[in-house]
């Protein structure tokens, strides 16, 4: 059974936002928090309106979509198992220096 999970993180700064390479690594340790297990390396698209990192894996995915213009970052998490999703978003939130929102 897995679970899912949603939250909107806010203000964190456009140079934190704006770094792939550390978004991607906050996609790895948030599949670890949750037990997920990555079919490969983060994926990241950069466009218009910031970043967008993806990490697959077997029954879930860690999902960002990070706008640092506005200095927020969308958290989409599956888990695959009975771990909350919530305790991957506590550690994006934590490593990006912001609450996770009630």
């Amino acid at each position: 059974m897995s679970s899912h999970a949603l939250a909107e993180l806010s203000g964190i700064t456009a140079p934190t936002l704006s770094d792939e390479h550390a978004l991607a690594a906050l996609t790895i340790a948030a599949a670890g928090a949750i037990g997920l297990t990555p079919h490969g390396p983060p994926i990241t698209r950069a466009g218009p309106q910031g970043i967008a990192v993806g990490l697959l894996g077997h029954g879930g995915h860690v999902v960002l979509h990070a706008r640092p213009t506005s200095g927020a970052c969308l958290v989409d998490v599956v888990t695959p198992n009975q771990l909350p999703p919530a305790r991957a978003i506590e550690v994006i939130a934590r490593r990006l220096g912001v609450a996770v929102p009630a």
